[in-house]
């Protein structure tokens, strides 16, 4: 599998807490060992995120995903609280 990270999660990425990044990067390494992890709450979004996947990072940091067309890339696009985010 291969992580990719948008501009726009970067840049929310930096805008966090060290204790809320400490979070975010303990739930990616969890993901790339199994992405379906129950802690995870790995789930796919509705509506106009339909072609989005969320994970939890803890508390209320939420990550969205997506598969790249090759199914083997996963992109982070965006990283905030769930009000943040939807």
């Amino acid at each position: 599998m291969i992580i990719e990270f948008s501009k726009r999660f970067d840049k929310q990425f930096d805008k966090l807490r060290p204790n809320e990044q400490k979070r975010v990067i303990e739930s990616i390494e969890l993901f790339k060992n199994n992405p379906f992890a129950p802690q995870l709450r790995n789930h796919k979004l509705e509506g106009i995120y339909s072609k989005y996947r969320s994970i939890s990072a803890g508390g209320d940091i939420r990550l969205h995903y997506l598969k790249k067309d090759d199914k083997i890339t996963i992109v982070f696009v965006e990283i905030g609280s769930h009000s943040q985010l939807y």
